[in-house]
């Protein structure tokens, strides 16, 4: 399982600086198949401590196992804010 493409990363405005809100479309590919995008919506928290929270919520179906592909999105966003690959 593997995130194919994350695109049409769109930042929700909020009044909170500790967290950032985005809705996206995800494409993971299981293998050699490749499954249609999934709309999808992302928030990055920094806790008082440092650390940062991650949170996932899939907007339409999918068509691979929900919990795998929830902690890889997780892993990849986390490394794409890192590289400051989002808005």
């Amino acid at each position: 399982m593997k995130v194919k493409e994350i695109d049409n990363i769109e930042r929700i405005p909020l009044a909170i600086d500790y967290r950032r809100m985005y809705r996206a479309r995800v494409t993971i590919a299981i293998g050699e198949a490749e499954s249609s995008p999934c709309p999808v919506e992302f928030a990055l928290e920094l806790s008082p401590f440092g650390s940062q929270q991650v949170s996932v919520t899939f907007l339409g179906n999918t068509d691979y196992p929900l919990i795998p592909a929830v902690r890889l999105l997780k892993q990849h966003l986390v490394d794409l804010d890192r590289a400051g690959g989002l808005p």
